[in-house]
């Protein structure tokens, strides 16, 4: 066995010295006992929600290390990055402008989505179907006014941007009791006037 050892080391050009300073396999290595302790029991709350900073963390391994037949703990110095002081970086202020994508203006009463809007177009239907919603909206005008006489302002945001393919679509009137109200008051109030 010797033999072919040294023939092996002679071979690949090595010497019998260095075949003998080669490091020992891990399974002819001394057993190193190491003695730590593992929790098998579930944490409780104030463990699970235990808040440290890290010098604390750091100084409770310590403690939980000064066991007997244990070496202390030793943790690597961390060097800070810099010393110097933090300064910010002088950007300019820069201010812009932007445009939303809306618009809110006053309550239109005789408005006419379909067509202001959606662009539809009932070739030689339309003027006639536009002076019927127009009376419509002139008969209707209280009862406009009157349903949600608090909100005098109107916005374009939700509704969809002009030209855009929509549906014809058919709106029906929002039930109000305040605009029945002021409607009932003004058609009153015009057969006072006009018997």
């Amino acid at each position: 066995m010797a033999a072919s050892v040294l023939a092996c080391c002679w071979c690949l050009g090595g010497s019998l010295s260095q075949a003998q300073e080669a490091p020992a396999r891990p399974k002819d290595r001394p057993d190193t006992l190491y003695d730590f302790s593992v929790a098998l029991e579930l944490p409780g709350a104030d463990r699970v929600f235990r808040r440290d900073s890290e010098y604390d963390f750091y100084e409770r391994i310590r403690q939980d290390s000064m066991k007997p037949g244990q070496g202390p703990v030793i943790f690597p110095e961390e060097s800070p990055l810099t010393n110097e002081t933090y300064a910010r970086r002088p950007f300019p202020r820069q201010v812009r402008g932007v445009e939303p994508a809306y618009v809110c203006h006053g309550r239109l009463f005789f408005e006419q989505p379909n067509f202001e809007r959606a662009g539809w177009d009932l070739g030689i239907v339309t003027p006639f179907v536009n002076i019927g919603m127009y009376y419509y909206d002139l008969a209707l005008l209280p009862y406009h006014a009157w349903t949600r006489p608090f909100e005098r302002t109107d916005c374009s945001a939700g509704k969809c941007l002009p030209g855009d393919p929509t549906p014809l679509y058919l709106y029906p009137e929002e039930f109000s009791v305040t605009g029945l109200v002021g409607q009932a008051g003004v058609v009153t109030g015009l057969l006072y006037l006009f018997p």
